[in-house]
């Protein structure tokens, strides 16, 4: 099936999740698609290629991928969708520092203008020695381009996702350069910035000494797991008090080891 599938946002009956779960076990036992861990992770790249009317194969083939939770759409895709849709996109420039595109709806008959630049990734700290936007600075404008005006003007067909390559690319943006974007440049950077959960644990263990470090860890997965918070919310709830975190991870450190010296007898 060569077309966008009809997008199914309801939940898939009895049947289908018969026939994604066939799909994912084939798959995994083709061993066509290595970076998937288990036929779970190919299952979830299809239901989510679902709720956007992708097909499953073309959703396993590149055009779908799941990043930290969150949807990754290839360019290629995210553009198809978008025509599929009857909606129109119109290049009105493309070159290796800048891409310009113009979006019509075909149901309002809305139209706006995205642009993303060299200059801007500069900015945001995305371009690096030897990266793609060193090597293909054209196709990696006219991605951004994209995503940002799917995420203003088509969101109703992308939903949350995002284009390939704004995931799992952490962006470090001073202060300065934040005062030189405008308030809708602020907006765009910001969203895609997907914070990388292993730098925080690793920011947040080291203020602690070598012999405390395994008590830290267990105490943060205590605390997160009561407020039911994700790694990053608990790392910086915890954090934005310093005293107040040494003071009350002693208190619990000591009934621990109360608690097991105790069990010991």
């Amino acid at each position: 099936m060569n077309e966008i599938a009809i997008r199914n946002t309801g939940m898939p009956d009895q049947h289908e999740i018969m026939v994604y779960h066939t799909v994912a076990e084939q798959a995994m036992t083709s061993k066509m698609y290595p970076t998937f861990k288990d036929k779970s992770s190919i299952m979830m790249i299809m239901l989510a290629a679902r709720e956007l009317g992708i097909p499953p194969m073309a959703a396993l083939n590149g055009g779908l991928n799941i990043i930290q939770g969150k949807v990754e759409i290839s360019a290629r895709m995210m553009s198809a969708l978008i025509r599929k849709s009857g909606h129109q996109i119109v290049v009105k420039e493309c070159s290796e520092n800048e891409c310009i595109l113009e979006g019509k709806r075909k149901d309002t008959g809305e139209i706006q203008n995205s642009s993303f630049s060299v200059a801007e990734a500069q900015k945001a700290g995305l371009v690096k020695v030897g990266g793609g936007w060193q090597k293909f600075p054209k196709d990696m404008c006219f991605a951004r381009a994209l995503s940002r005006l799917a995420r203003q003007l088509f969101s109703d067909v992308i939903g949350i996702g995002y284009v390939e390559g704004e995931i799992g690319q952490p962006i470090e943006i001073k202060t300065s350069q934040l005062d030189e974007m405008n308030d809708s440049q602020q907006d765009d950077i910001q969203e895609v910035v997907i914070e990388n959960e292993k730098e925080y644990i690793e920011k947040y263990l080291n203020l602690f000494d070598k012999d405390d470090k395994h008590y830290a860890l267990e105490y943060l997965n205590i605390v997160k797991n009561h407020f039911q918070w994700t790694v990053i919310q608990a790392v910086k709830e915890v954090m934005t008090d310093q005293k107040k975190l040494f003071t009350q991870f002693n208190n619990w450190k000591n009934k621990f080891q109360k608690v097991s010296e105790n069990e010991k007898i």
